[in-house]
């Protein structure tokens, strides 16, 4: 973040932290974001998290390429919290990488945070997300190495962080031994005894780390004496919360090696927390074939708290191809009392028309278009976007871009990105661009409109608003547009204009475009 975001972000900053830039397909996204308060009180509306496609892919005879834009994931660490004035926050996270990634497209992790008042501060990162056949995922991550079983003299060699006395580098090459370790041709189980060491004796943060590298060297190869090792841990009195969760992470990893009833009393721990967690890490880090799983989460659907039914309904999206299961998840959008629960119902059931339940899902979603809750209907805004073509798709999005909360039609305005595949939803998109009340879902619908027309179209469109509605929001959504078109002269012509832009962050990040694209 630099100088001009700080002065204008009111003094507030945020940095991005990745746990590593580096991930297997179907991996696990994970990191902190620092977010330090301004120079008086304010309210941190949304801190998001998105994980972003973007290909560039020549097209035989054409003198354009086509740019495929997706957003993979949107998360929402928290909302609506105040910020104190000169706080500092740390918020991680951890989100499963969708299977079916490109290895060879580019990928950006982007945070941001929603504060009314000030300029909304953000940072991004680069991720690569390496897929099976991709030469850097074998014979391994880091090479160096021979297949097989390789020597506890030799892993500490391949990653010397691992001798450290300082922490940060300890945990640094812990987490570069965890992601090897996704690596099919690496066996590093002869570490596992020196990793059990330091999950015993090292700082909270090095026990943590290294137990998320035991745990992922042993997953599939874990021996009872492994499990005894993770009951004893279990049984510990209070245990740090970064710790419980690799313990339950480690959990649902052994559990068909063994680890099944360590599970099944983690899902009745006292700590509401550690049931919430054991929930989604069924869905994320347990075989899929593992018998009692779904039962298992079943029995949890009436717990009374809250936190714990929003993450059991959101791990039913593993079970998107079962009607029974997707029948219940549908039915709770309009009876579970908690809003959390019925957004991770909308989310769970999102995906299900993919196995049949077209019908199932877009009549759901239909109704919930008069859910009471608008975060209940920005949830369906934010997962609209998978829908297949059907007239009923139309009025769904055409609903929510009317719907009576400005946050709910920003959201659904911002999902013009990733409707390129829906050109007959276009004149519901130009009209939220150009005749909503609301300055920022002008902006998002604005920043999505190249793949609904052409972009000499688009790029009209765009000069008529700067024209007509220069503000801030306007700009901000011409830019979005024309970055990713930064190959086409109409898109660097307009994007030299947005240089001189008379809001300074536009400015400079016009000037940092037409840098890299020069």
């Amino acid at each position: 973040m630099g100088l001009l975001d700080s002065l204008f972000g009111g003094g507030t900053k945020l940095d991005l932290k990745l746990d590593t830039n580096l991930i297997p397909e179907g991996g696990t996204l994970s990191g902190a974001i620092t977010l330090s308060g301004g120079k008086k009180p304010l309210e941190l509306k949304a801190l998001k998290v998105r994980l972003v496609y973007v290909k560039v892919t020549p097209v035989e005879g054409q003198p354009l390429p086509k740019i495929d834009l997706q957003v993979l994931l949107d998360n929402t660490l928290i909302s609506n919290q105040p910020l104190p004035p000169a706080s500092l926050n740390k918020y991680e996270f951890s989100f499963p990488v969708p299977k079916g990634t490109d290895p060879k497209g580019t990928y950006k992790v982007i945070a941001s945070a929603d504060i009314p008042k000030v300029k909304d501060p953000s940072a991004e990162a680069e991720l690569k997300v390496i897929g099976p056949s991709d030469p850097q995922a074998r014979p391994g991550l880091f090479g160096g190495l021979i297949k097989g079983k390789a020597s506890k003299e030799d892993i500490l060699g391949q990653f010397p962080g691992l001798l450290s006395r300082d922490e940060d580098e300890l945990c640094n090459a812990l987490n570069d031994l965890l992601c090897a370790s996704y690596d099919e041709d690496k066996n590093f189980v002869n570490i596992e005894g020196w990793l059990g060491e330091k999950m015993r004796a090292g700082t909270d943060r090095v026990k943590a780390a290294a137990l998320a590298a035991w745990g992922n060297i042993l997953n599939n190869r874990a021996k009872p004496e492994h499990i005894k090792t993770l009951e004893a841990m279990a049984e510990l009195p209070d245990l740090q919360p970064e710790l419980m969760r690799e313990l339950v992470t480690v959990a649902a990893k052994f559990a068909e090696e063994g680890a099944m009833p360590l599970v099944q009393r983690l899902c009745k721990h006292a700590n509401p927390e550690v049931r919430s967690e054991m929930a989604i890490r069924l869905y994320l880090d347990a075989d899929h074939e593992l018998k009692g799983r779904k039962e298992l989460l079943l029995s949890m659907r009436d717990d009374p708290e809250a936190s714990v039914r929003a993450s059991v309904f959101r791990a039913f999206a593993g079970f998107n191809e079962d009607p029974a299961v997707m029948e219940m998840v549908a039915a709770r959008i309009g009876s579970d009392p908690s809003p959390d629960a019925q957004k991770s119902c909308v989310s769970a059931l999102a995906l299900a028309h993919h196995h049949g339940m077209k019908d199932l899902v877009l009549n759901t979603f239909l109704a919930t278009l008069k859910n009471p809750h608008s975060a209940v209907r920005k949830e369906l805004a934010e997962s609209v976007h998978w829908m297949p073509e059907d007239v009923r798709l139309n009025h769904l999005v055409g609903g929510l871009l009317s719907d009576q909360s400005q946050e709910v039609r920003a959201a659904m305005a911002w999902q013009s990105v990733n409707m390129s595949e829906h050109p007959e939803l276009k004149d519901l998109f130009v009209k939220a661009a150009t005749s909503d009340p609301d300055e920022e879902v002008r902006g998002n619908a604005l920043g999505g409109l190249d793949k609904f027309m052409g972009l000499p179209e688009a790029v009209t469109l765009l000069r008529e608003r700067l024209q007509k509605d220069p503000t801030e929001k306007t700009h901000w959504g011409a830019f979005n547009l024309l970055k990713f078109q930064m190959e086409h002269p109409l898109a660097r012509d307009l994007m030299q204009e947005l240089t001189r832009a008379p809001f300074a962050r536009i400015s400079e990040r016009a000037r940092e475009e037409m840098a890299g694209n020069g």
